[in-house]
């Protein structure tokens, strides 16, 4: 009988089933399906949070025009998914967490503008590759305002932790350590997909 049940597992589990990279998660509104996506896709995650580590490292009132830079992008890639889905910028959202990775770790100011092209290029990646495909209608316009509120208040809670860590030496040390963490698990997750 412990063989039986050994063969029907391994033939379950063997069985094809839909792969979607970018499906709504079962049971839950498409608002919180939307929501939840940036939390649940490395390429997407990694990027916001250092981008935020970023802000807060250099300070949120100086980059204002930055984080709102942030949301426009971000508005304009989930509306670009709307005329046109099923782009993929993984790689180019990976090499720019590791990018901003490096500059947390190395803790140097930067101009304005840079933080402004920056917080374009990221945000608009991240729109561009939240498209949820198999989604229509109002459906679909509720998952894209989560994954914009989420991505929103992704980089907004990365930035005022980092703040808050940068007033005394040894706690902007972790920042920067924390900073690096992203960079080598950004080059990670970019080497594996680049593998498989």
């Amino acid at each position: 009988m412990k063989r039986l049940q050994v063969a029907a597992a391994i033939i379950l589990l063997l069985l094809p089933a839909a792969a979607i990279a970018h499906s709504p998660i079962k049971g839950l509104d498409n608002f919180y399906a939307g929501f939840l996506h940036p939390l649940f896709v490395p390429a997407h995650l990694l990027p916001i949070l250092v981008l935020g580590f970023l802000f807060g490292q250099q300070g949120p009132a100086r980059l204002q025009a930055a984080i709102i830079v942030f949301l426009v992008a971000v508005v304009g890639g989930l509306a670009s998914t709307l005329l046109s889905p099923g782009w993929s910028v993984e790689l180019v959202l990976l090499v720019g967490a590791a990018v901003t990775g490096v500059l947390v770790a190395l803790s140097i100011p930067l101009p304005l503008a840079t933080y402004v092209a920056l917080a374009a290029l990221l945000g608009l990646m991240v729109g561009i590759d939240s498209a949820q495909d198999d989604l229509s209608g109002r459906g679909r316009l509720a998952a894209l305002l989560g994954t914009c509120v989420s991505a929103y208040l992704l980089l907004l809670y990365a930035m005022v932790f980092a703040d808050f860590f940068t007033r005394r030496e040894w706690q902007r040390i972790g920042l920067r350590i924390a900073g690096s963490w992203v960079a080598a698990s950004a080059m990670l997750v970019l080497s594996l997909s680049l593998v498989g």
